[in-house]
């Protein structure tokens, strides 16, 4: 660190903890502002090198956590900030693993800012500027993984804009290879999984999509992800609908409801009772069709029958 801002023991060693703990998890504005006091405290004293640049990318990470909570656009526009800040001195360091997650996240801060904002010029930007970046990263690295999920997410977001079907087809060639990637046992398969059942429903192939995420709820059950779960759980039911089945679909809202309840997910509740609702909906329309093609049935029936001699 650099000698001209001197950090106190007790900041220097709750930085670490904070670069080595697993970013995104702040569940109030008050942790993460103390967090991002920290990382910014120690960040004016650190010279250029690859400290600085992975202390600015976790510092997007947590300003993109403090948007969550908040909803403040001047949070989102700090995060890509920070997120682009950090892709700008990584550049000077070659293409190290740690540094490279700073890709998928920068894509993922653009795309959701053009949703929120409705300036879809960012997500324009996200795709380009990821299509090229991908390219500089080797197969196999779990960063790379990332960057094709988040690449492969924003693609599907602009087809269901502007209904191209070219993008739709690479997000899902995207999907493949991102799940592909990755092995068997490994932490984010199930976020890569979840990604290509999105890709494949948006494509109306809604029986492989069912496949995939069940696969993804398996990984996600296997790390212990249960807010994964439950997001997958909607995802399923989605296209177990698709697919006709509406009792499954039912069955797995419920679960699903039951899942974001249990941790505490209050969006992810109302959103499944939203989708929930529709699937009653829809099943009552069938329950009511079937009700009359077994009427017309009987009807039918009674007027063939013979009357009497």
């Amino acid at each position: 660190m650099s000698s001209d801002h001197e950090i106190d023991a007790e900041t220097a060693s709750r930085a670490v903890e904070i670069l080595e703990s697993s970013q995104g998890t702040y569940s109030r504005v008050d942790e993460a502002d103390s967090a991002i006091d920290t990382l910014e405290k120690v960040l004016s004293a650190t010279p250029p090198g690859p400290l600085r640049t992975t202390i600015l990318s976790n510092l997007g990470l947590i300003r993109m956590a403090r948007f969550q909570l908040t909803a403040s656009p001047s949070d989102l526009d700090a995060a890509i900030a920070c997120l682009w800040d950090a892709h700008g001195t990584q550049e000077q360091y070659g293409n190290h693993p740690a540094l490279s997650a700073t890709i998928p996240n920068l894509i993922s801060a653009l795309h959701t800012r053009a949703t929120v904002t409705g300036d879809w010029d960012d997500l324009d930007e996200a795709i380009a500027w990821g299509r090229d970046a991908v390219v500089r990263l080797p197969p196999g690295l779990p960063q790379r993984a990332a960057a094709l999920v988040s690449l492969s997410s924003a693609l599907r977001i602009r087809y269901e804009r502007s209904r191209y079907n070219g993008d739709l087809t690479e997000a899902i060639d995207l999907a493949r290879q991102a799940a592909a990637d990755l092995p068997d046992d490994h932490p984010r398969l199930g976020s890569a999984l979840s990604n290509l059942g999105s890709a494949l429903m948006a494509s109306g192939l809604a029986g492989e999509s069912v496949s995939v995420y069940r696969r993804a709820l398996d990984k996600f059950h296997d790390v212990g992800n249960r807010g994964g779960e439950a997001r997958t759980m909607n995802n399923l039911a989605g296209a177990l609908t698709q697919s006709g089945r509406i009792d499954e679909a039912l069955t797995t809202y419920r679960r699903a409801l039951e899942e974001f309840r249990t941790i505490g997910d209050r969006q992810g509740e109302e959103r499944v009772m939203n989708n929930l609702a529709a699937a009653r909906a829809l099943a009552e329309v069938r329950d009511d069709s079937r009700e009359e093609d077994e009427g017309l049935v009987r009807r039918a029936s009674d007027e063939r029958r013979p009357g009497p001699g």
